[in-house]
C-alpha cells in the first residue's frame, strides 16, 4: 500500500512538472542555397565550403537556437556572371559575385579596379573597401537596389600579373600582342599597345592555348588550380596592385526575414573569412609563380622604373570611372578620394596619385 501510495504522488508530481516547467525549444532549421559560378576547386569557393560554411553553424551552435541547412549550388547551377542575377531573384540564397563583372550595376565597389598601382596588400584592400560601404549611403545602396544584401568584400587576388606564351622582359614586349583579362583589368594595359580579350577565367587556358589570345591577366594563386602555366609559362610580375575582387552578398527578402543572431553571424563570418582569403591568397601566390618554374616556365619581375613608367602610360581610368559615377548621380569622387587617402594613410606604394591629377 505505501508502495502504491509513493507511486501514484511520484506520477502526480510528474504530471505537475509537465505543466510547470518551462518548455524547450526546438532547434530551428534555415535552408540556405549557397552559389558560385565556379566550382570547389577554387581556393575562394573550398574555403567558402570548409570554413564559412561550418563556422556560421559553429556561432549558432553556442545558443542552440538555429542552425544552417546548406544546399551547395557550385558550378552546377550558373556560371561566372550568372550568380548576380540569381541570388537577387531568390534562385540561390548566399554566395559569391565578382563585383568587376557588374561594373555596370554596382559601380562604386569597383573602385580597386580602376587604381591600379596602389597596393598589394589584400587584406587592407578589402577592409577599405567594406569601411567605404558602411559609411558612404550610395555604395550600400547599389546592392539593395537589386535585392542584395551586403556581406563584405573578399579578394582573391594579391596582385595581377601577365601570364604569356612568350617571355615579356619590358613593355615594349607588349607591342601587338592579345591578352585575355576580366573586363575591367583590361584597362591596365590602355598605352602599352596590346589588344585586350574580354573572358573569365575558366576560359583564359583554351584562348591562350588555341591562339585566340597571347597572354593573360592572371595572378598567382589560379596558376596550380586551372593549369595556366601549361598554356602561358612565362609570369611576369609588375606589383600591379590587389584588388577585392568578390563580394559575399544574400539575397536580400530571405535575409531580412532571419533571426538577428543569424544576421549577426552571417556578417561576423564574412570578415573572418575574408581575412583568411587574403592569407590563403598570399601564399597561393607565391606557389603559383613556383609551379610556372616548375613546369619550364620564367618569373620575370619588373623593375621599378618600369613599373612606374606603366603607371604613368595609363589613362586616368580612376578619373574617368569617378566623373562617369558622378554624371549618373553617385558619388564617384567622393569614394576615389576616400579609397586613396585610406591608401595613404596605411602608407602604403602608391606609384599614381588617381585622384589629384
Amino acid at each position: 500500500m505505501l508502495t502504491q501510495k509513493f507511486t501514484l504522488t511520484a506520477i502526480a508530481a510528474t504530471l505537475a512538472m509537465s505543466f510547470t516547467a518551462p518548455a524547450v525549444s526546438a532547434q530551428e532549421v534555415i535552408k540556405v542555397t549557397v552559389m558560385s559560378g565556379y566550382t570547389d576547386r577554387t581556393a575562394w569557393v573550398h574555403n567558402l565550403k570548409e570554413f564559412f560554411m561550418p563556422e556560421v553553424n559553429k556561432r549558432l551552435a553556442e545558443t542552440g537556437n538555429y542552425t544552417l541547412k546548406y544546399t551547395e549550388a557550385f558550378g552546377t547551377v550558373v556560371k561566372p556572371r550568372g550568380e548576380f542575377d540569381a541570388l537577387s531573384n531568390g534562385v540561390g540564397t548566399l554566395g559569391l559575385i565578382v563585383t568587376a563583372f557588374h561594373a555596370d550595376k554596382v559601380p562604386l565597389s569597383s573602385v580597386s579596379y580602376v587604381t591600379p598601382f596602389v597596393s598589394t596588400d589584400l587584406g587592407l584592400t578589402s577592409e577599405v573597401n567594406d569601411a567605404l560601404t558602411h559609411s558612404i549611403p550610395e555604395m550600400k545602396a547599389g546592392w539593395e537596389k537589386f535585392n542584395l544584401e551586403f556581406l563584405g568584400h573578399m579578394g582573391t587576388i594579391k596582385s595581377y600579373a601577365v601570364l604569356s606564351k612568350d617571355p615579356i622582359d619590358s613593355l615594349d614586349d607588349f607591342e601587338g600582342i592579345k591578352v585575355s583579362g576580366a573586363g575591367l583589368n583590361l584597362r591596365w594595359l590602355e598605352g602599352l599597345g596590346a589588344t585586350g580579350v574580354p573572358s573569365v577565367l575558366p576560359k583564359f587556358y583554351q584562348e591562350v592555348n588555341s591562339g585566340v589570345s597571347d597572354a593573360l591577366v592572371g595572378w598567382g594563386d589560379v596558376v596550380g588550380a586551372f593549369k595556366l602555366c601549361e598554356a602561358a609559362p612565362h609570369f611576369l610580375s609588375a606589383e600591379m596592385g590587389a584588388v577585392s575582387n568578390f563580394t559575399v552578398v544574400a539575397n536580400k527578402r530571405w535575409f531580412d526575414k532571419q533571426p538577428e543572431e543569424v544576421q549577426v553571424a552571417l556578417r561576423e563570418v564574412t570578415k573572418e573569412y575574408s581575412h583568411l582569403m587574403a592569407e590563403v591568397t598570399t601564399a597561393g601566390d607565391a606557389k603559383g609563380r613556383e609551379a610556372c618554374v616548375t613546369q619550364g616556365g620564367t618569373v620575370t619581375e619588373l623593375s621599378a622604373d618600369q613599373r612606374q613608367i606603366w603607371a604613368d602610360t595609363l589613362p586616368n581610368i580612376a578619373q574617368e570611372w569617378a566623373q562617369a559615377a558622378d554624371a549618373n548621380g553617385l558619388p564617384g569622387t567622393q569614394v576615389l578620394e576616400a579609397y586613396m587617402e585610406k591608401m595613404r594613410e596605411a602608407g602604403q606604394p602608391i606609384a599614381r596619385q588617381w585622384d589629384r591629377e
